[in-house]
């Protein structure tokens, strides 16, 4: 008895599942007939299990197929999406000097730099205590005009720096080389003249002098758009 209303609803079952197919279009059956394998993949290794005649760990792994195959579909249809996605994705902003690095992370909304000269070489300038960050300020004042410069408008950044006078402009930049406009800019060696526009726009917004920025680094931004696209 048991036997015979399994095969009803066996019989059952796969009289409502082509009914079902004969009503979807061309385009719905596709992704019906993935689902039907799922769940006819899953329900056997249920039975399989149940009655002794598959082990567990069998089940899952014939599962995993199916959902294998859904994961892949759902990952190719997501794809432009990611691709979008991508292109607002902010890059950390570089600026450098002989004797100083730093970096503007926007994601993570902190500044940071390394020395590169002098009696803190190799140290981060947010290891760095506030004795230690006016010394090595005295130190650029005397030696090197622009790593002072540059400092200062990390410590302006961090609320503890002084305006300078210095007149910065973009074209006093007029050596800086494709690698650090690059960099200065936050785009990719390939980048498109539409990128590089927008990145321009994105960084003067948010290192404007009124902004928590400083002359020197708008300046900076400016020779880097200027030496790619002019």
């Amino acid at each position: 008895m048991p036997r015979l209303l399994l095969l009803v609803a066996i019989v059952f079952s796969l009289w409502y599942w082509w009914s079902t197919v004969k009503r979807l279009t061309p385009e719905e059956r596709r992704p019906f007939f993935w689902r039907t394998a799922f769940w006819g993949v899953l329900g056997a290794s249920i039975i399989l299990v149940a009655t002794g005649r598959m082990h567990w760990l069998g089940a899952g792994l014939a599962a995993l197929i199916p959902v294998g195959k859904l994961v892949l579909g759902f990952g190719l249809r997501a794809l432009p999406i990611l691709r979008i996605l991508s292109r607002f994705k902010t890059s950390p902003s570089q600026f450098g000097t002989s004797s100083l690095k730093v970096e503007i992370n926007f994601a993570s909304k902190k500044m940071d730099g390394e020395v590169l000269k002098g009696e803190f070489t190799g140290k981060r300038l947010s290891e760095l205590n506030p004795e230690q960050l006016k010394a090595l300020s005295e130190e650029f004042r005397a030696a090197d005009r622009e790593s002072f410069v540059l400092l200062q408008a990390y410590l302006m950044r961090n609320g503890a720096g002084e305006q300078t006078n210095d007149n910065y402009q973009a074209g006093n930049f007029s050596d800086i080389s494709n690698d650090e406009a690059h960099k200065i800019l936050g785009v990719e060696a390939n980048a498109s003249k539409e990128e590089i526009v927008k990145a321009h726009k994105r960084l003067m917004q948010r290192l404007h002098p009124d902004r928590g920025g400083s002359d020197y680094l708008a300046a900076k931004i400016n020779a880097a758009k200027d030496q790619l696209i002019g």
